[in-house]
């Protein structure tokens, strides 16, 4: 990727940087109890055969994601500021920056921010998937992955390495079509993933991705 046109991973990345001080808690109890739906789908990588996914939904987006990663509620944000709509991980995230789905959200904090960065590192073969709110409209950007996500043509953006502040070796962004816009929107999904592992990792966060569905 050539650095210029990184406009999209450098917005949601820097928002996203924001650390969190809070020690890594064990994961609440009843994280994810809203999935249903199980429906196994083929894996990307060499010995592994079938990934058992779930169908899952928060802040009005629905999306299938493989069984092992759990939903989590972000810290609320003031509406004046970008933000976390849902976090989605395989690692447990900090208990300060985010909750079960069923659970009250931590408030925001003096400056009306969520806690951006929820966990202090990922572990071998993890996942954290963030869905955003970028507040201000953005432009699809022109390069990148042709992909189709709730039914309109986006691009998938990939940076390798990416997120190494938590330890990962990938970062993948797209910008999500939303309403009657074909060219601008607000919603915004940004993965971090960490090795041996990234072909499998990858092609997961892409079905998630391509399977994602937002309420007009």
């Amino acid at each position: 990727m050539t650095p210029a046109p990184r406009r999209l991973i450098l917005l949601v990345a820097a928002l996203w940087v924001a650390a969190c001080a809070s020690p890594a808690p064990s994961a609440p109890p009843g994280i994810g109890s809203r999935s249903a739906s199980l429906t196994p789908v083929a894996s990307a990588s060499a010995g592994h055969t079938t990934t058992p996914t779930v169908m899952d939904a928060a802040a009005g987006i629905s999306f299938q994601r493989p069984a092992d990663w759990r939903q989590w509620q972000p810290n609320d944000h003031s509406p004046l500021t970008a933000g976390p709509l849902i976090y989605l991980s395989t690692d447990p995230l900090r208990s300060s920056c985010a909750v079960a789905p069923d659970a009250s959200p931590n408030p925001p904090d003096a400056q009306g921010q969520a806690c951006d960065r929820p966990l202090p590192s990922l572990s071998p073969n993890g996942v954290l998937v963030t869905w955003w709110t970028t507040r201000i409209l953005q432009p699809f950007p022109s390069f990148g992955d042709p992909i189709v996500v709730n039914g309109k043509a986006t691009r998938l953006q990939v940076e390798r390495p990416g997120c190494a502040a938590i330890g990962a070796d990938e970062a993948i962004s797209v910008l999500v079509p939303i309403g009657a816009s074909s060219t601008l929107s607000n919603v915004a999904v940004f993965a971090c993933l960490r090795g041996p592992d990234l072909v499998t990792s990858e092609a997961q966060v892409r079905a998630m991705i391509a399977s994602a569905r937002i309420e007009p």
